[in-house]
């Protein structure tokens, strides 16, 4: 006796069409958030993020909806203050030519920059703070703390909050330079991520940031 087999049910194709709507409809909803188009970013200097080349100007900032418009706007002034170029893990930077970059985490793109209009070098952003007029020239490399200041131009940046003047902080840059062995005077402590100069007494009040003019690579 052959086996009993259960009869086979049609499904009508009004229905295959339905369910068909019904996946593409969950599968959007599997899928990551869908990006989002933040206000313009201010970069006011010609700068570089490892091999990012960003001149000065508006930006359009861009993520891919896991981040809020205001952590990728930190993220990107964070990555922009980096001293080193080395950004903190798990990201990466990616070039896409002068002006255009992503930033990706877990080989994901996550923030994409890019530049919409040229600007001028004065001003301020709410991230980045400050920058100060003009530059400031180191004659010969000197170490200061773990830092060492190579030869060359330098930029100096107020921090938003910070009270010191642009005057100050280069009165100041220069004495930490001519520190006899390198030794930051106290109470003066530097963030070596961000090559910013703070009293503990008040991190955010009595600070400023030094940076390579062209960035680094």
């Amino acid at each position: 006796m052959s086996p009993v087999r259960a009869p086979r049910r049609r499904i009508s194709a009004a229905f295959a069409a339905t369910l068909i709507a019904v996946v593409a409809i969950l599968s959007l909803g599997v899928g990551s958030a869908a990006a989002a188009t933040c206000p313009n970013f201010k970069v006011l200097h010609d700068d570089r993020i490892g091999v990012a080349d960003l001149p000065a100007g508006n930006y359009t900032l861009a993520t891919d909806g896991n981040l809020s418009c205001q952590a990728a706007s930190k993220l990107f002034a964070r990555f922009l203050q980096d001293w080193d170029g080395n950004l903190p893990k798990p990201w990466l930077v990616v070039s896409h030519g002068t002006g255009k970059a992503s930033f990706a985490r877990r080989g994901l793109p996550a923030i994409s920059v890019e530049r919409i209009s040229s600007g001028d070098h004065a001003g301020g952003n709410p991230e980045l703070g400050k920058l100060c007029p003009g530059t400031f020239t180191v004659n010969a490399g000197s170490d200061v703390g773990p830092l060492y200041f190579a030869k060359g131009e330098y930029l100096l940046y107020i921090p938003s909050r910070s009270a010191i003047s642009c005057r100050r902080a280069s009165i100041l840059f220069t004495r930490f330079l001519a520190s006899p062995g390198g030794q930051l005077p106290d109470p003066w402590r530097v963030m070596t991520q961000t090559a910013t100069f703070y009293k503990p007494a008040h991190p955010q009040r009595s600070a400023f940031r030094v940076e390579p003019e062209a960035g680094v690579s």
